[in-house]
């Protein structure tokens, strides 16, 4: 019986790193999506932080972005525009990126909360409380990147927010749209596999 549950534990623990490694990956890949427009890029990034939050638990969510943001920092060209390194996340849009994990985590407990109580929901019901989850980690993602800037370039706090967020509040609530389509169809599959003993 010890043995069962020794290798049901390893299994599990392999899936985990396993799946942590998928969505780093996947979040390197979609960061590449992007358009350099101003201090910010435009970026899908924030695609694959938010599936990982919806679709993982937490522990797995947060460090599969944490894994991320280390590839970069140590030299991987995983950030937009194939940029890494530790100036990369130090310099002025560095808030928007050190904020990744939080963000998933954010999502990715809130999720707990979905799953005890809305899962059996309708549809509509299930999507709106994952659109409410990112919806709050964007807001959180949005002040900690512009906080982040306003000290690095010495500008105001609204100064900040015009160059640094306002530009991409439509893309974003696009990108939330995106992902609750496609959370409500991947999550019953992903739990089952994670799940899986």
């Amino acid at each position: 019986m010890e043995q069962k549950a020794y290798k049901a534990g390893s299994a599990a623990a392999i899936r985990s790193v396993v799946t942590c490694g998928v969505f780093a990956a996947i979040t390197a890949v979609v960061s590449q999506i992007s358009l350099p427009i101003g201090p910010v890029p435009i970026s899908c990034s924030l695609i694959a932080v938010y599936l990982a939050g919806l679709l993982l638990p937490v522990k797995t969510a947060f460090i599969s972005q944490l894994v991320y943001l280390l590839l970069g920092a140590v030299g991987v060209p995983v950030f937009a525009g194939f940029q890494s390194g530790v100036a990369r996340l130090a310099g002025p849009t560095g808030g928007y990126l050190v904020i990744f994990p939080f963000v998933s985590l954010i999502i990715a407990a809130m999720m707990i909360i979905y799953d005890r109580k809305l899962s059996k929901k309708r549809a509509f019901v299930r999507g709106s409380y994952m659109a409410a989850a990112m919806l709050l980690s964007l807001v959180v993602c949005y002040v900690v990147g512009t906080a982040w800037y306003m000290v690095y370039a010495g500008t105001s706090f609204i100064a900040a927010l015009s160059l640094t967020a306002l530009p991409f509040i439509p893309g974003d609530l696009a990108k939330i749209v995106l992902c609750t389509v496609l959370a409500l169809a991947l999550r019953p599959s992903v739990q089952k596999i994670l799940l899986r003993k």
